[in-house]
């Protein structure tokens, strides 16, 4: 690398192409799998010692932010989590681009947010090792269903719904309920929403 050259690393963040097998990155990768391999293997009970370890990887987090175990990153830095955030078994985060979760964000299990992605030419993709990110952004209050998958570039609207199973390739709006393979908005959420789980569950729920 000459003077003046943009390091792989900084050339993944500003989402330039980039080798993935570069000294610098492979050891962030690396020292990431180590602290991901504590909190994974924490103790139950030790709600203080996994929190302590999130704000270590996590490029920010609050305090009321759960992930249950097992969790999986890229490198932990360019995720940024808001207030209570919760996180079902699985969660994988492919951050080579940053991802921004904004508050209340609820994910099921084995979901999987992906910002890297591969030429689609075989020779870039093998002989020169390239990839490249886009940033991801999961809106305040939205709900991401088990096992949905996020691709690169994506922004899911603030409180929608994606249904289990949803793979969601372009953005989704706000205050809608969207699914399927390409995830694709199937309605508004209305009052009639709040209505129909009052009915059906009780004023508890008011």
């Amino acid at each position: 690398m000459t003077a003046g050259e943009a390091t792989e690393r900084e050339r993944m963040i500003a989402g330039r192409t980039y080798r993935s097998t570069d000294p610098e990155l492979t050891e962030a990768r690396a020292a990431t799998k180590r602290v991901l391999h504590e909190y994974n293997n924490t103790h139950p009970d030790d709600e203080a010692r996994r929190l302590e370890l999130l704000r270590g990887l996590l490029g920010s987090v609050s305090e009321h932010v759960w992930i249950e175990p097992p969790f999986r990153c890229d490198y932990g830095s360019q995720i940024t989590m808001g207030e209570f955030v919760f996180a079902n078994y699985d969660l994988t985060i492919l951050d080579c681009a940053p991802v921004t979760i904004g508050d209340l964000v609820l994910f099921g299990p084995r979901v999987t947010i992906a910002t890297a992605s591969h030429p689609v030419d075989f020779r870039q993709r093998t002989a020169d090792m390239f990839e490249y990110a886009q940033p991801v952004t999961i809106g305040e209050g939205a709900w991401l269903g088990a096992h949905v998958v996020v691709g690169p570039g994506v922004t899911i609207g603030a409180r929608a719904v994606i249904g289990a199973g949803s793979i969601v390739t372009r953005d989704i709006p706000p205050d809608v309920v969207a699914v399927g393979n390409p995830c694709r908005v199937v309605r508004d959420i209305t009052e009639q929403d709040r209505q129909a789980y009052l009915e059906a569950f009780g004023a508890a729920g008011a």
